[in-house]
Parts: structure tokens; sequence; C-alpha cells
């Protein structure tokens, strides 16, 4: 495999054996910035314009002065997909505050942008197995659920805690006992003709290829709920699954549940067919 790509270094482009962050870098220094994880199916990006819209909302939040259009960006974006030999991957599209001096808060600057690319990682055995776990137990450090923030702590040891026991991906717990989201995914069960999720207002990402799946489900004719899920209730559910823009769909199990995965089968099918328009 080829390990050498061309990076997009804050206006250069670099080999990535060669590419380097400046240590003054906000970013890197305080994990002052955002970024968007972008996949390509056939060296075309999928639903661009909804990751820009949630880049631009996010760099309003934090006070980045992102100094380029939607055009720059979609530029970015298309030339390094075609400046190295990937079809299928995804690309990181990363927003920090910029190189600054003195004390970030003060920094008045344009934000500095960095891109990088890679090819798909090979899909585990599906079903994967997740695991459930309180929220409490982690610093989710993630303080507007809109945006991708650079901090993701809490999340990555959950998913360290998670490979210990022998799982794929962790689901949360929050302190009123219901069903959150996933480290670094968004959870879905179903039961009956229902497509459920928790709902938006308890902290959650609102993911890109959440709202693909959830454009699938009403097309399959598929009851959407997005509501409060108990943990009490999962046990009930006849099929489950999560999402993510890197991964698509996945069905998912846990200990002592097990499902046929009929319908989430047939949704994954879907997608598989929209991502390699």
């Amino acid at each position: 495999m080829n390990n050498e790509y061309i990076y997009y270094v804050n206006g250069n482009w670099i080999n990535n054996n060669k590419s380097t962050i400046p240590f003054s870098d906000s970013g890197f220094l305080y994990g002052d910035g955002l970024f968007e994880t972008i996949r390509f199916n056939r060296k075309k990006p999928f639903r661009l314009n909804k990751h820009i819209e949630r880049l631009r909302s996010g760099c309003k939040t934090l006070y980045l002065k992102l100094n380029l259009t939607d055009s720059e960006i979609f530029n970015i974006i298309n030339t390094i997909i075609k400046k190295n030999n990937v079809d299928n991957g995804l690309i990181r599209l990363m927003i920090t505050r910029g190189s600054i001096s003195g004390s970030p808060w003060s920094y008045n600057g344009d934000a500095a942008v960095y891109a990088l690319i890679r090819p798909f990682s090979l899909d585990p055995s599906l079903p994967v197995k997740i695991v459930y776990y309180y929220e409490k137990n982690y610093p989710i450090i993630r303080f507007n659920p809109a945006i991708k923030s650079m901090n993701y702590v809490g999340n990555l040891l959950a998913k360290k805690d998670a490979e210990k026991d022998n799982a794929y991906e962790p689901v949360f717990i929050n302190k009123e006992n219901f069903i959150t989201e996933c480290a670094i995914r968004n959870i879905f069960y179903i039961k009956n003709n229902n497509l459920i999720t928790p709902e938006l207002d308890l902290g959650i990402l609102p993911g890109v290829m959440r709202d693909t799946i959830i454009e699938i489900a009403k097309e399959m004719n598929l009851t959407v709920i997005e509501t409060k899920i108990k943990k009490s209730t999962i046990d009930n559910m006849d099929e489950a699954f999560i999402s993510s823009t890197g991964i698509g769909l996945y069905p998912c199990y846990w200990d002592s549940w097990k499902s046929d995965y009929s319908i989430t089968k047939k949704l994954r099918e879907n997608l598989t067919k929209i991502l390699n328009r």
C-alpha cells in the first residue's frame, strides 16, 4: 500500500512525510479548533455542502476567522482527492485559531486550515459488538454538540476501554439513564417498523450520515422516532446499528442480545447504492 499522500497545510500542498504544524498553533497547544470528516466514493465527496454548513456554524461558535469562501473550500477538497491516488476514503478538514503568540483569547488573526486524506479502513467482521458506559465515568468535554471540536479526550478513553472489553464501540448513557451516542458515532434501534434514535436535545452531534439514514428510512416507509431512549428498554429492540461518515452503517449487538438485522440489511444496501452513485 502506498503510504505517501499529499496534504494541504495552510495554503501549501506538502508530502505527508514532510508536512509540519507549528508548535505555536493554537489547535496543537490547546485543542483550539474543530474538524470535519468528509467521505468520498469514486473520488466524489459525499454531501460536502452539509459539512461546510456545519463547519461554518462551528467557526462562528468558536470565533474562528475562516478566511475562505465555500468555493475555495470545495476546491481544497476536490484538489486533495485529485492529487492523491485514493479512489475511496476520508478527508479530515481541520480549522484551528492559527499560530499564536501570547494569549489565544486575544488573537484575532485568520484561522489555519489543514486537510489530510486516507483510504477507508477494512470493514470489521459484522455485526460489531458495542458496550454501554455511563458518561459520568468519562470527561465528555465537547461543550457544544453541534460542532466537532478537537477535544475528544473522554471519547478516546472510552474507546480504549471498549477495546479492553472486546467491543468495537462504546455507547454512552447519561445521568438520567438515557442513551445518548457513541464515542464517535450515532446509534439507532429498530422496533417493529420504527427507526428509533436519541433526540438531538440530549446533546447529540447532528451527524451527516445520521441525517442520510433518516432520509433513507423515510423512503422505506419506516416511522422515524427521535426520542429519549431508556437504557432499560434496549433489550426489547428488534435491531440495532451504529453510523458515521467513516463507516456508513454497521449492525451491532451487545452481550445477551442478538438480532437477524432484516431491516438493517436493507437500510445498508440502500445506503451503499447512494454512496456509490
